[in-house]
């Protein structure tokens, strides 16, 4: 389908020149390097991340919220690298620089992916305190927030096309990312995936975003992808933000089993997590 590959070029191309997307401002990509070096050092991200004051108060919001917990208040962005550690901080930054710029394209997106990322997290840390499975929590925390970057791309190059799908999805009883191949041939998911690989983050972060609507397709990262799809699901279907559709499927019944949880335990996820929408404010 030569439509396909025309888009897979532009996209790869696009991404590859990520000018296009609006994404990591200059002080953005320097910190993206430094944390890229394997023995990256606090002191020149501290520096670097001072030079961007609403980064900077952004990730102490993060790392002071409820969501996790530190028993006193953290004031030195030093520390509070050091408590995030590297894949999260390169997420909050790629998301922060992201939804920024995005708030007038998708509104509800930013506060879907917060969500979904705090969800996937706290998903993570009861299945570990239970014994069930020890799974990263601050890997599901990035995944979470990532999960949707692929409909930024989307929203971002292919404008009228993202229009179109939003407007089909609004009238229509069909999953998002049928649309979007029935418009574009290929779906947020796949994008996301790419340009989360093209941006090194590590692959227990960017295969659970490529397979999060397909679980089944996960040779690898199964629990994390199965986590993923909980914690979108749970978002969409407490309404919180908005991710495009307002379509809703069954919960997923593949991603429990794969997890070996029942439907008890997400009831008990949802009374736990329902407090954490009063702290969506967050990335704004």
């Amino acid at each position: 389908n030569m439509k396909k590959i025309d888009t897979l070029d532009k996209l790869i191309a696009t991404v590859k020149k990520t000018d296009n997307l609006p994404t990591l401002p200059k002080v953005l990509s320097k910190i993206s390097e430094e944390i890229d070096n394997d023995n990256f050092s606090i002191k020149n991200i501290g520096e670097l991340m001072s030079r961007d004051v609403s980064l900077s108060a952004r990730i102490l919001k993060i790392v002071n919220s409820p969501f996790y917990g530190f028993p006193q208040r953290i004031y030195n962005i030093n520390h509070a690298i050091v408590l995030l550690g590297a894949n999260v901080l390169k997420s909050i930054i790629i998301s922060t620089s992201v939804f920024t710029a995005m708030k007038e394209t998708m509104a509800g997106l930013s506060e879907h992916s917060l969500f979904c990322a705090f969800t996937a997290k706290h998903i993570s840390v009861k299945l570990r305190a239970q014994k069930i499975i020890n799974i990263d929590p601050d890997i599901m925390f990035s995944a979470g927030l990532l999960h949707d970057i692929g409909k930024i791309i989307i929203a971002t190059v292919f404008k009228d096309d993202f229009k179109k799908i939003i407007e089909t999805a609004g009238k229509s009883e069909k999953p998002l990312t049928d649309i979007e191949h029935d418009i574009l041939n290929t779906s947020h998911d796949y994008l996301g995936y790419m340009l989360t690989k093209e941006w090194n983050l590590p692959q227990s972060i960017y295969i659970p975003i490529k397979y999060h609507h397909n679980i089944n397709l996960a040779d690898d990262f199964k629990a994390e992808t199965a986590i993923l799809n909980i914690a979108d699901f749970l978002t969409r279907a407490l309404g919180i933000g908005f991710s495009g559709t307002s379509y809703l499927e069954k919960i997923n019944t593949d991603a429990l089993n794969m997890l070996g949880i029942d439907i008890d335990f997400i009831k008990s996820v949802i009374e736990e997590i329902y407090s954490y929408k009063d702290e969506l404010y967050l990335f704004e």
